[in-house]
């Protein structure tokens, strides 16, 4: 018999994956309060923030797509002045940085869409980061917590870390060549714990399980305050090789839950 934990999961994921508008009404999901949905039709909230080279690097668009009506469309050139964004690297990425927070112990759902356009060129030579779970700003060293990127084998690569390189656990999967044209529904299951006891990091793609560790430290030492981010990001694009000189793909629906304090028995 599956436990009450297992059936929980099973219920919120069915809720999540369903393609529907259900995250839209705080009630869609039982046991789980909306902390932010978005399907970007009422442009973006004024407390997400931009990192960005130029004003027009992000901007709200208008799609023919039943699945993705309206799409944030990101784009950053090798050529752009990266001097005054977040590290002085490549990069244009929406920051929840001042809104929401990652506590550890409590667990999130993160739900979101992608869609890679038919002529978009992948870089043999170095990856990209398209979502990334960042360490709070008081930590002022190391990789992101979790990030979402393209790999250079022509897969996806996930990464979930600490700031130990022992907690370090990641993998290659999929395909992103065959996702051009189409929309990709993304979930990410999360307890942030940097003692491991009770973390889980799980990240289903399109509703299937691509990546999954628990008992696994996933959060910073004593951070309660690492945020999302999505976007374009490309750390060696001005300093390494690389295939491309410029990207643009697009971000649709994106939903962020947190199990309610009434509903904290895992």
């Amino acid at each position: 018999m599956r436990s009450e934990l297992d059936k929980a999961w099973l219920a919120a994921i069915f809720l999540l994956v369903t393609p529907c508008t259900v995250l839209a009404d705080a009630s869609g999901t039982p046991g789980f309060d909306v902390l932010f949905s978005s399907a970007w039709g009422h442009g973006v909230d004024s407390k997400i923030q931009y990192q960005m080279p130029n004003r027009d690097s992000i901007q709200v668009v208008d799609l023919a797509n039943s699945a993705m009506p309206h799409a944030l469309k990101v784009t950053i050139s090798r050529d752009e002045n990266y001097e005054n964004v977040a590290n002085g690297v490549p990069r244009a990425e929406i920051s929840f940085g001042e809104y929401i927070k990652f506590h550890r112990n409590e667990e999130y759902f993160v739900r979101w869409q992608t869609y890679i356009p038919g002529n978009y060129k992948f870089d043999k030579k170095q990856p990209e980061v398209i979502m990334q779970i960042h360490q709070g700003a008081q930590i002022h060293w190391g990789y992101p917590t979790f990030a979402l990127f393209f790999s250079t084998d022509t897969g996806y690569g996930v990464r979930s870390r600490t700031g130990q390189s022992t907690d370090s656990v990641g993998k290659i999967f999929g395909s992103p060549e065959a996702d051009r044209g189409r929309v990709v529904d993304w979930t990410l299951r999360y307890i942030p714990d940097d003692t491991g006891e009770n973390a889980v990091t799980e990240l289903l793609k399109d509703g299937g399980v691509v990546f999954q560790t628990r008992g696994v430290p996933n959060a910073y030492p004593g951070d309660d305050a690492a945020y999302l981010k999505f976007g374009l990001y490309k750390a060696g694009w001005k300093t390494k090789p690389t295939d491309v000189d410029i990207r643009t793909m697009y971000f649709g629906r994106v939903s962020i839950l947190r199990r309610n304090s009434s509903n904290l028995n895992r």
